[in-house]
């Protein structure tokens, strides 16, 4: 038996926040009152913003569209109209490619203990199917990934909504893409099985998983928003959070986990992508 602890973040999707999300920081800042700033804070309306001497912080208004860009020292308040100086001075926006984007609250979790049982047991020789599994994706043509069994010379996935098989395929690789022909629906849910074929034509083993595509204007919204590989680290964590939200846990993930190496020392990005 072996104990682990957990640490995990909740986000909770409660519809268009008021105020600003932080998308990156670098230095220290503060909201008066209350703690230092971190990635994926909120700053409410009304909210007093410090910044120390060589911060930089990148924050979001989800409704508007609007990126403030901020450098320290400097002292800043989250008015109706936008951010702005303490004096009143209005602050430089830039647009982002979409606007009205759902919420993303973040809120720290206590650190829970949690058990798991190592049981040993034999390996079993079945195909383990990698993705799409128990998420969403955000794209009409998934790619199916899953692992070799040993002995088998082909596989045969077969996808299946509620009505029955929509596409089906032999070959011997452990990859293949939806062709756009056979495009899935945006909104429904997806059944997949990978059939691992011995040289004899006998299926050695299989495995299914399902998943679901997400609705039309969702993977409108996130294709809009998608950052080019080089993009802001503002932009790019902004979209993993949007990924997020719309259930696409496994793309998030893997997006969490390269800021994450890129941002070592923050610890909501760590958690993140664990």
């Amino acid at each position: 038996m072996k104990r682990i602890l957990m640490t995990s973040l909740l986000l909770v999707t409660q519809g268009t926040m008021a105020g600003l999300l932080v998308t990156d920081i670098s230095g220290k800042a503060e909201i008066e009152g209350k703690s230092p700033v971190a990635t994926l804070a909120e700053i409410p309306d009304g909210a007093r913003l410090t910044l120390a001497a060589g911060t930089q912080l990148v924050a979001v208004d989800l409704v508007s569209g609007r990126e403030y860009v901020l450098k320290g020292s400097g002292k800043y308040v989250v008015a109706a109209d936008g951010l702005r100086t303490t004096d009143g001075k209005p602050v430089e926006t830039k647009p982002l490619p979409a606007k009205n984007l759902p919420e993303v609250k973040v809120a720290t979790a206590k650190v829970a203990q949690a058990t798991l049982v190592m049981r040993s047991m034999r390996k079993f020789n079945v195909p383990v199917l990698n993705s799409p599994a128990r998420t969403t994706v955000v794209t009409e043509t998934p790619v199916f990934q899953w692992s070799g069994v040993d002995g088998a010379v082909s596989y045969r996935l077969v996808l299946k909504d509620q009505n029955g098989v929509v596409w089906e395929k032999t070959a011997a690789v452990t990859e293949l893409a939806v062709p756009r022909d056979r495009s899935l629906h945006a909104g429904e849910r997806y059944n997949w099985r990978i059939e691992a074929i011995g040289a004899d034509g006998r299926t050695i083993s299989d495995a299914s998983a399902s998943f679901s595509v997400a609705p039309g204007d969702t993977i409108k919204r996130l294709a809009e928003l998608k950052p080019a590989p080089d993009a802001p680290f503002g932009r790019r964590v902004l979209y993993a959070a949007q990924l997020r939200e719309a259930g696409a846990l496994a793309d998030a993930r893997e997006l969490w986990k390269s800021l994450a190496q890129e941002r070592p020392d923050d610890e909501v990005l760590k958690t993140l992508a664990e």
